[in-house]
């Protein structure tokens, strides 16, 4: 005699421990991950710690050398041409916006300026760190001459009275016609 199926009568007690184990995994799963979380955000803590004790060391030696040092900080005296140097960096944020207010100014109607950079290179020279490169866009209409509008803006710059006690040199370093009636032009001045 052939059996046509078996039955399993320990099946529910099978599923009743893969349930149970399985919620087991999951609450060990959710307390492995707390303890880690908690254990990077102390960690966390602990580097912050550990900055800010050795800031505070730092901090305390400057402290303690500025200190001892106090009674020769009076003698110290300051070189002519630096006092100089630091006056000119002071009256440097007035000038620029008096610079740049006059520069609106005295831009025509159909140009716009599409960015200005003061020393682009990081120059050190004296020269050079009041260098002034603007960069803009003139645009004409078809009848007109393109360069004519970008010659007088120049020139217009040249016999400006800021522009002209504040550099010696203003000059079109170049052009280009980006479109039919719109020409790029890149003004230098040092």
């Amino acid at each position: 005699m052939s059996a046509l199926f078996n039955i399993n009568f320990r099946r529910e007690a099978y599923l009743k421990e893969v349930a149970r184990a399985r919620r087991r995994l999951v609450t060990l799963g959710v307390w492995v991950a707390y303890f880690g979380v908690v254990a990077v955000a102390m960690g966390l803590y602990g580097l912050n710690c550990m900055s800010l004790s050795r800031r505070v060391t730092q901090l305390q030696r400057q402290t303690a050398s500025m200190q001892k040092n106090q009674t020769s900080r009076a003698q110290w005296q300051i070189p002519a041409t630096e006092v100089g140097r630091i006056e000119t960096y002071l009256a440097n944020p007035r000038r620029w916006r008096d610079r740049m207010t006059r520069l609106v100014a005295l831009l025509p109607d159909n140009a716009k300026v599409t960015s200005v950079a003061s020393n682009p290179n990081n120059q050190t020279g004296p020269g050079s760190q009041d260098r002034l490169v603007v960069t803009g866009q003139l645009r004409v209409p078809a009848h007109q001459d393109r360069m004519a509008g970008v010659t007088n803006f120049v020139s217009t710059l040249r016999r400006d009275s800021l522009f002209a006690s504040t550099y010696k040199n203003v000059r079109l370093s170049s052009t280009r016609i980006v479109e039919a009636n719109t020409t790029e032009f890149v003004i230098e001045c040092q």
